[in-house]
């Protein structure tokens, strides 16, 4: 008789366990208590329009990523490499591009005559660029382990280019406010965002698993299940007892611990208020304690995320960036959020329709500075568990945990 194994969690790591074990000839069964695949990569049809649960990128350079999707099959289309920013000026709003000027050396070039800031901190990000793509991706985990803030200090960069361009970006990545998170973290997505693009799925965030949950059989997905685990070989299902070869958790047990939280609002507008497929990001967010991190409008990289006619502006909001404001309701966040985007795009925004007001709390794990962090997943040794809590909150992070532990349960099984 084949050897079993259960999976606790149907997000994209105990899939992609569950799959690497059912191609190495294991009888693997899923469980989830939710009545979805893909955790937190969930999409909903709102109007016509596809919600995704947070906004939600895939990066092209992930290497696991790379080797797990087919982006072509997935009709993933990309944002413009590069960012808008927005600052108010007075009492008008001024937006700056800054282009990619490896990929794209005529924007770029324009990006460094446009005033945003000095040539000397443009100079330092095609330096950090060349840097952090140099070698292998292990040397992105080599070099120190403090924070993101203090290694971008310590490379000369301006307090101003990181507080308009670095922490609106990367807390809205991050999603904390201080740009706490380990140095190690900030190499490894810098390099990432230099070498790849940021894509959408043409069905939205929720494709990725469920190109997963195809390719493993829905037959062995069990979902609304009331699941508990009683010891390594056993689980209660429904209060009955069934028994496995291996057990894997694919659940963070440890998830309230982070107060990594993200409110995301989706708009139905008539139009697009950004005129390039870049993200927006809120150069004052720190200099002048707003609340927006970033804005998006995934309708403009895929139309399939609004009907005909209609676009859908997302805006990302890091949660303890609405804790300084002392906003904890949707009302209140509601109201603030359309005071900025107001400043921004003037009474266009009278017109807009909220779809909308997520709040994902607990959202990624934490990656302090000083903790370590590697370009290996870590291992429970008393037990099997994967997902992203285990290296590094990322879509690759969940990856590579998967492939780790599935690897670890065939080591188990066959000694």
């Amino acid at each position: 008789m084949g050897k079993t194994v259960a999976v606790i969690g149907a997000g994209i790591a105990g899939l992609q366990c569950a799959l690497l074990l059912k191609e190495s000839g294991i009888d693997v069964q899923v469980f989830d208590r939710q009545s979805h695949v893909g955790g937190r990569m969930v999409t909903e049809r709102v109007n016509g329009f596809l919600l995704d649960h947070g906004f939600h990128v895939m990066q092209t350079a992930y290497p696991t990523s790379q080797r797990t999707f087919d982006f072509e099959l997935l009709g993933a289309q990309g944002f413009e490499p590069g960012a808008l920013v927005v600052k108010k000026n007075k009492k008008k709003a001024k937006f700056w591009r800054l282009a990619d000027p490896f990929r794209r050396p005529v924007q770029g070039l324009m990006s460094g005559i446009n005033g945003f800031t000095s040539p000397f901190n443009l100079l330092r990000i095609a330096f950090l660029r060349g840097k952090v793509r140099r070698g292998s991706l292990s040397n992105v985990y080599l070099e120190g382990d403090d924070t993101s803030e203090k290694w971008l200090l310590q490379r000369g960069f301006s307090r101003s280019m990181i507080d308009e361009f670095f922490h609106p970006l990367f807390s809205g990545i991050f999603l904390e406010n201080d740009l706490r998170t380990s140095e190690r973290m900030f190499r490894f997505v810098f390099r990432m965002m230099s070498k790849g693009d940021m894509i959408l799925p043409r069905d939205g965030i929720a494709a990725a698993p469920q190109s997963l949950a195809d390719s493993l059989g829905f037959d062995r997905i069990h979902l609304n299940s009331d699941v508990k685990q009683i010891d390594e070989f056993t689980l209660s299902v429904h209060d009955a007892r069934q028994n496995f070869d291996a057990v894997v958790r694919a659940y963070n047990p440890r998830r309230k611990e982070s107060n990594r939280h993200v409110w995301t609002l989706h708009f139905d507008a008539p139009k697009s208020p950004l005129k390039s497929k870049h993200i927006l990001l809120n150069g004052d967010l720190k200099t002048k304690n707003q609340l927006i991190a970033h804005v998006a409008v995934p309708s403009d990289i895929q139309p399939s995320y609004a009907p005909s006619g209609r676009s859908l502006v997302t805006v990302t909001i890091v949660g303890e960036a609405a804790q300084n404001l002392g906003l904890s309701n949707e009302s209140e966040i509601h109201s603030k959020a359309l005071q900025e985007l107001g400043s921004w795009f003037g009474s266009q925004v009278d017109t807009w329709n909220l779809l909308a007001i997520q709040h994902i709390e607990h959202a990624l794990p934490e990656i302090l500075a000083h903790s370590g962090l590697s370009k290996e997943p870590r291992t429970n040794k008393n037990s099997f568990e994967c997902g992203d809590h285990m290296m590094h909150g990322s879509l690759e992070g969940a990856l590579l945990s998967a492939e780790k532990t599935a690897q670890q349960v065939l080591d188990s099984l066959q000694a």
